[in-house]
Parts: C-alpha cells; structure tokens; sequence
C-alpha cells in the first residue's frame, strides 16, 4: 500500500504530459504561408507593389537606350511590371500587349509623392528644454586644495 501512494503522483505526472501530447492540433504544425511571385518572363527577377511614372517616360523595346523607343507613358500613369531584368536597372512592363522596358529610376511605387526638384521644409517648434540647471566649473585659479603628500 505505501508503494501505491508513492507512485501515484508520479503516474498522475506521466498521464498529465502524454495525454496532450496525443492530440494531432498540436503536434501538426500550420503549413507555412506562401507568397507567389507575379509572374515574371526568363531572365526577370520579380517587383512587388504598383508602380507608376513619376514623369513623361520613354518605353523602349530592349533593356537598352541604343533600342527603338516603343511608347511614352504620361506622368502618373500606372505601369503594370512584370519583373526586374537581372544584374541592370531596367523593368519589364507591359506596354500595348506586348513587352516593353523602362529604367527602374523613373518609376515609383503607387501612392508615393513624385520625386520633386525642390524639397518642402517644416518648421518645428523649439524643443522644451528639460535639461535641467546648467552647472559651470570653478575657475581653476580659485580652486584652494593643497597637494596630497605621497
């Protein structure tokens, strides 16, 4: 009788952790939530978000200046991308159902101010000072101590 007693916290232990470890909600993770990628051509690494033309922009035909220009988009047109042409700073777009590549520099993401010229200002109000008092040192002339003796 004196060995049930002392084994019955242990077995009421080992019941307690194997009970809800049995239960498959928690051994079974969540699978992971993915995020596709827009789809992007060969060669494209893929741009999230919605893009617009900051200003007046050329659409070339390659990702290249030397290249026939395709189209001119006007300023705050919404561009549609397909993707990023790898190791260089061109974007692919959709331009008239067909391909077309602008510079990554002359887009910005939808919802953005456009890049001015001239930046604003603001005006802030001077900042409370809560410092506290300013303590000043002692002139070092006035400083009466004596040299300690070694």
């Amino acid at each position: 009788m004196i060995r049930r007693v002392r084994t019955l916290p242990l077995m009421v232990a080992l019941v307690t952790l194997t009970v809800p470890g049995c239960m498959p909600y928690q051994r079974i993770p969540n699978p992971p939530t993915v995020r596709t990628a827009p789809d992007s051509g060969a060669g494209l690494e893929p741009m999230y978000g919605e893009w617009q033309v900051d200003r007046p922009t050329p659409v070339y035909a390659k990702p290249a200046a030397g290249s026939g220009v395709v189209a001119t988009l006007g300023a705050g047109q919404a561009v549609s991308t397909l993707g990023r042409v790898r190791n260089s700073d061109w974007v692919a777009v959709k331009a008239g159902g067909s391909t077309a590549y602008v510079r990554l520099h002359l887009l910005s993401l939808k919802g953005n101010t456009p890049r001015g010229s001239r930046g604003t200002s603001t005006t802030l109000e001077k900042p409370v000072d809560n410092a506290g008092p300013t303590i000043k040192a002692a002139p070092r002339g006035k400083i009466g101590a004596t040299p300690i003796a070694n």
